[in-house]
């Protein structure tokens, strides 16, 4: 019962949250393309947009994998953030995936990722998408799906327990956006949503071990991470754990807590001056230039 509540709750909270987006600020010069369907299933859980503005040269790839808890939400709720990365000379893919609970779990979504990855890399170009230049965002529980992205890039064992191909990608930066980095955390809170989103027995399996970053080595093969909070986050002192094991693992990251717009504040209010100083000091960090 409780575990059905917590799943009508998150969707309500997502139909909240959508609106809190205010779409007047969105810049009509940014071509959209909608519900691309990256498997022949034709399920909205498994489709992307793609935002970019077309002027017929290759630019740098923004995947970008929305929150939720792993249990709600859909890519429309990234949609303004994703309309801002494009004006800054991106192409966005923007990400569904399937929700876990009851039957779906984060291994699955993690599979879900990588099928929509490998759409894009062999459509990206149509879009005017350069996959040599290839960069990935999450936000909240997305954060944990992105690194796993990431690191399935660098470890063939990862790739042969997730039934993975192999790959001739990598990714050049991530975004972690209050990420939920801690989710074992030991309290009845956390012991609920574990139970909820992974598979039963999942302590013993392969799969599972890998999203254990603090013992994980290849953590060390992540590129330059972006870790993203604010004094309103809720989940603020998980980015800062992470950034401590990022800092052990010797992965080039750089924090930004800047403001007080709360959980996910920059999906919400990317226009503010603080959030494009934060996208300013993100593309500065790269080494990626802003298109004017």
């Amino acid at each position: 019962m409780i575990n059905n509540f917590m799943k009508k709750f998150s969707d309500k909270t997502y139909l909240k949250d959508l609106d809190r987006i205010d779409l007047s600020k969105l810049d009509s010069n940014i071509k959209e393309v909608k519900d691309i369907s990256y498997i022949n299933d034709n399920s909205i859980e498994h489709k992307l947009d793609i935002y970019y503005k077309s002027n017929d040269e290759l630019k740098p790839i923004l995947i970008d994998i929305h929150g939720g808890g792993f249990i709600s939400g859909y890519k429309e709720m990234d949609s303004l953030f994703a309309n801002y990365i494009a004006q800054r000379g991106f192409v966005v893919f923007n990400l569904n995936y399937r929700l876990a609970y009851p039957t779906i779990n984060v291994f699955d979504q993690i599979e879900d990722i990588s099928n929509a990855v490998k759409w894009i890399v062999l459509n990206a170009e149509k879009y005017e998408g350069n996959i040599n230049k290839m960069y990935i965002a999450g936000h909240s529980a997305g954060g944990v799906l992105a690194i796993a992205e990431s690191l399935l890039c660098n470890d063939k064992k990862m790739r042969d327990d997730f039934n993975i191909d192999e790959r001739n990608y990598k990714y050049n930066g991530i975004i972690i956006d209050c990420g939920l980095m801690h989710f074992y955390i030991k309290n009845i809170a956390y012991w609920g949503m574990r139970n909820m989103v992974f598979p039963k027995c999942y302590k013993n399996m392969d799969k599972y071990k890998y999203l254990i970053f603090e013992k994980n080595n290849k953590l060390s093969t992540l590129p330059k991470t972006v870790l993203i909070t604010n004094e309103k986050d809720n989940l603020k002192k998980m980015t800062y754990y992470f950034k401590k094991v990022l800092d052990e693992k010797n992965v080039d990251n750089k924090l930004f807590d800047i403001g007080t717009d709360g959980h996910m504040g920059i999906v919400f209010k990317t226009y503010t001056d603080e959030n494009q100083k934060i996208l300013d000091g993100v593309l500065e960090y790269w080494g990626v230039g802003r298109e004017n």
